[in-house]
C-alpha cells in the first residue's frame, strides 16, 4: 500500500536572485502559484471571480451527503460550541459561518484568528468544543498549529479547504476539499457554501424548526443563478466605481452584524488586489471614531443592512454627505432609504437573510479588482511582486512552509 504524501507547503517563494531581477515579465506570485503571467484585463483573478456559480453549482451536486456524515459524530460528541480558526480571508469565512451556525442551530459559535490562539481551551471546555479550521491551502502554519492543539485537547476537528492531503486536512478527524483548488478569489465562497450545508445538516439533526431550514436549503440551491445575475447587471457599474476609487486615498467599510466579515474581506480585497488602505469596521465604532478622517478622496462603502439596524447605515451615509466624501451602497434590489443617500448603488439579488453575504461578496471583490485593472501598468494578480523589491519581500512574509 502506497503510503499518502503529505504536502507540506502550498505557497513558496525563495528563488533564485535571476527569478527576482526578471519579476517585471514575470512576476513571483505567478511562479509561486505556478500561474501564467497577464499584462491586461481580463486578468486571472477576473476569471477566478466569474467561476464562483460554476463551482458551487459543482459542489451542490455532492456536498450535503458528505457533509452529513460528519453530523452523527458532532452529535455522539454533545457539542456544546463550536469553535472556527483561520487567517487572512479563511478568519473572515469563519465570523461569516459562526454567524450563520448561531442563527441557524442556536449553538454558541466563535471565530479566532489562528495566530491569536491563546493557548489550552478553557478548563473542561475542550471535549465539548468542535473546532473547524479554514485554510484555502491547507497549509497555513498558524490555523495547522491551533487545530492540532485542538485535538490534542479532546477537541472533535473539522477541516474545510480546497486543496487534499495538507498538513491540516492530515491534522483534523474530518475534512471537506471544496472544488477548485487553491485559487485567489474563489475559495472563499466555495468554502462558505460548504460550510451552510454543513450547518443547515446540523440545524434539521438538532430539531430545529424546518420551514426555515427549508427556505435556507432551496435559496441555497439558487445562490450560482443568482450570481450569474450580478455579473451580468453590475460588472460595468463595479468598473465605473474601481475607475472612481482608482483616484482614492483610502476606503472604509462599516458594516453590521453578517454584513461584517464582507467589510473586512473587501478591504483585504482593496489591500491585496489594490494597493490600497481599506479598513472594515464595525458602523457603530465608525459614528463614534470615523468621521473625523474622512475627506473627499477617501470613500465609505455600505452594505445595507436588516431593519433594525438601518438607522445606522443611514446616519452614516447622512455623514459622508455632509462632509462631501463619496459614498457606494451595495443593497438589495428593493432598498430605497439608504440607497437614496449614496453616490454611487451596486444592486443585489434578494435571497434569504442568512445566505447574503454570498452575494454581497461579489462587488466586494469585484470593485477592488477593477481599482487596480484601470490604473496604466496596474496589475490585481500580482500582490506587486512584478516589482523586485516587493517580490523580494515575499520571501521574508512567506518564509518556508508557512503557507
Amino acid at each position: 500500500m502506497t503510503e499518502k504524501k503529505v504536502l507540506e507547503s502550498t505557497l513558496d517563494f525563495g528563488f533564485k536572485k535571476e527569478v527576482y531581477e526578471a519579476a517585471w515579465e514575470h512576476p513571483t506570485y505567478y511562479t509561486a502559484l505556478n500561474r501564467k503571467p497577464r499584462k491586461e484585463h481580463p486578468f486571472n483573478s477576473y476569471d477566478d471571480i466569474y467561476r464562483q456559480p460554476e463551482l458551487i453549482r459543482e459542489l451542490l451536486k455532492d456536498v450535503r451527503p458528505l457533509v452529513k456524515k460528519m453530523v452523527p459524530q458532532i452529535l455522539e460528541r454533545d457539542v456544546e460550541r463550536v469553535l472556527f480558526t483561520g487567517i487572512g480571508a479563511s478568519y473572515h469565512l469563519g465570523l461569516s459561518a459562526s454567524h450563520l451556525l448561531w442563527r441557524l442551530t442556536k449553538l454558541p459559535a466563535y471565530c479566532i484568528e489562528s495566530s491569536q490562539y491563546p493557548g489550552p481551551l478553557a478548563a473542561g471546555n475542550a471535549v465539548g468544543t468542535l473546532v473547524i479550521g479554514l485554510s484555502a491551502s491547507g497549509n497555513s502554519l498558524e490555523t495547522v498549529q491551533h487545530l492540532r492543539a485542538a485535538r490534542e485537547e479532546g477537541s472533535y476537528t473539522i477541516a474545510f479547504t480546497n486543496l487534499e492531503n495538507t498538513r491540516l486536512t492530515d491534522s483534523a478527524h474530518e475534512y471537506y476539499v471544496a472544488p477548485g483548488g487553491f485559487g485567489l478569489v474563489w475559495d472563499y465562497t466555495t468554502r462558505l457554501a460548504a460550510l451552510a450545508a454543513l450547518v443547515l445538516e446540523l440545524s434539521y439533526a438538532m430539531g430545529q424548526p424546518g420551514d426555515r431550514l427549508d427556505a435556507v436549503n432551496e435559496a441555497l440551491d439558487r445562490i450560482p443563478d443568482q450570481m450569474d445575475c450580478v455579473f451580468e447587471t453590475m460588472d460595468a457599474r463595479c468598473q465605473g466605481i474601481g475607475q472612481m476609487m482608482s483616484s482614492m486615498r483610502s476606503a472604509v467599510i462599516p458594516a453590521t452584524d453578517h454584513h461584517m466579515p464582507t467589510a473586512l474581506e473587501m478591504a483585504l480585497r482593496f489591500e491585496e488586489m489594490a494597493h490600497l488602505p481599506a479598513r472594515g469596521r464595525t458602523i457603530v465604532d465608525f459614528l463614534h471614531g470615523g468621521v473625523g478622517y474622512l475627506d473627499s478622496d477617501i470613500c465609505t462603502f455600505l452594505f445595507a443592512p436588516e431593519a433594525e439596524k438601518a438607522e445606522y447605515a443611514e446616519r452614516a451615509a447622512r455623514v459622508t454627505r455632509e462632509v462631501k466624501s463619496p459614498c457606494v451602497v451595495i443593497a438589495n434590489e428593493d432598498e430605497e432609504a439608504l440607497t437614496s443617500l449614496a453616490d454611487w448603488v451596486v444592486r443585489i439579488p434578494i435571497t434569504h437573510p442568512d445566505l447574503t453575504p454570498l452575494l454581497y461578496v461579489l462587488p466586494a471583490q469585484l470593485i477592488p479588482y477593477y481599482t487596480e485593472a484601470v490604473r496604466p501598468g496596474g496589475n490585481p494578480d500580482a500582490q506587486r511582486t512584478d516589482q523586485p523589491r516587493y517580490a523580494r519581500a515575499f520571501d521574508v512574509a512567506f518564509p518556508p512552509k508557512s503557507h
